[in-house]
């Protein structure tokens, strides 16, 4: 987990200088950084199908 959690941060920071230097792979990169902030996401998280139908609707939405 630790691993995720540094290369996310090291891909976020990547991007920042790309966005800098050339706009057009800076977009292409912050792409990827959201799909794998969400995957680091998930992964911290550990929630899975089985605990969603316990936790409420309201805190679904």
């Amino acid at each position: 987990m630790m691993i995720l959690k540094w290369s996310l941060r090291v891909l976020v920071a990547l991007t920042l200088v790309l966005l800098v230097v050339n706009t057009v792979l800076g977009i292409g990169l912050m792409a990827i950084d959201i799909v794998a902030g969400v995957f680091y996401e998930m992964k911290r998280t550990a929630c899975d199908r089985r605990q969603m139908k316990h936790i409420p609707v309201v805190h679904r939405m």
